[in-house]
């Protein structure tokens, strides 16, 4: 789904300024920079703000925060990219401040591209019973492979893996009563990190709607599992989605 949503914009945001939020390690470096040398990237951790240099020397990256983008000037940026659901780590409210600040970083018209988690998907409100036989890749919020995949549960119904389990069960515990289900968006604890992080989740008519009230329009959306772009109306079942949105005007 990125790489579709990144192929769709290409010719659009070619050379234009790119920020570049949460950039983490530094994993989407190089791949913006082949659309446009004009590049910023920052992240709210110091420690990872040290590595994406120390991988990147000479690039751009600093220390910011996704939700005060003061610092910015307005219309800046052509191009801002929010990957691997980073804006979901914040609340909802918080979520409303990245949004804004964005649609007032990028220059009218210009092109938002970000992942978010999908409320339609059976994982939100999922729990270490239901979600148990899904194994993770490493860092990542995506499914391992088939051939990697969750081993056998052990005779109790507990993965084989139970250390994991365990973790697992005792984050959904002390979580569990940070689910919200507001309709069209929800907060809940999340099977990818053990149940040890409760992150934001959205349906694609929430995000729509999210987007158009902070003047964006929404172009295409990409479900996390193909490179195809599908209409904004469309239902999305996938785990995340993938949004290209522009800022009118």
């Amino acid at each position: 789904g990125e790489r579709g949503a990144l192929t769709f914009v290409a010719d659009r945001v070619r050379g234009l300024p790119i920020l570049d939020l949460g950039v983490g390690g530094g994993r989407t470096v190089a791949l913006l920079r082949l659309l446009s040398g004009d590049y910023l990237g920052i992240d709210y951790t110091p420690a990872l703000v040290t590595l994406c240099r120390s991988r990147h020397p000479g690039v751009e990256i600093e220390l910011g925060d996704a939700r005060d983008l003061s610092g910015l000037a307005e219309g800046s940026r052509g191009l801002v990219v929010f990957s691997n659901n980073g804006i979901d780590a914040v609340g909802h409210e918080d979520r409303q401040k990245v949004l804004s600040g964005v649609h007032r970083v990028l220059e009218p018209g210009g092109t938002f591209v970000f992942s978010t988690l999908n409320k339609d998907n059976p994982l939100f409100g999922a729990h270490p019973g239901t979600a148990e036989r899904i194994s993770w890749v490493p860092g990542s919020l995506l499914p391992a492979p088939a051939d990697d995949g969750p081993s056998e549960p052990a005779s109790d119904g507990a993965p084989a893996d139970d250390t994991s389990w365990l973790r697992a069960v005792r984050n959904w515990r002390r979580l569990r009563g940070e689910l919200r289900d507001e309709g069209e968006w929800g907060m809940a604890p999340f099977a990818a990190h053990e149940f040890g992080l409760v992150t934001h989740f959205v349906t694609v008519g929430g995000a729509v709607d999210e987007l158009d009230r902070h003047g964006f329009d929404v172009s295409a959306v990409f479900p996390c599992d193909g490179v195809d772009p599908q209409p904004p109306a469309d239902p999305v079942t996938s785990m995340y989605m993938h949004l290209v949105a522009h800022r009118r005007g």
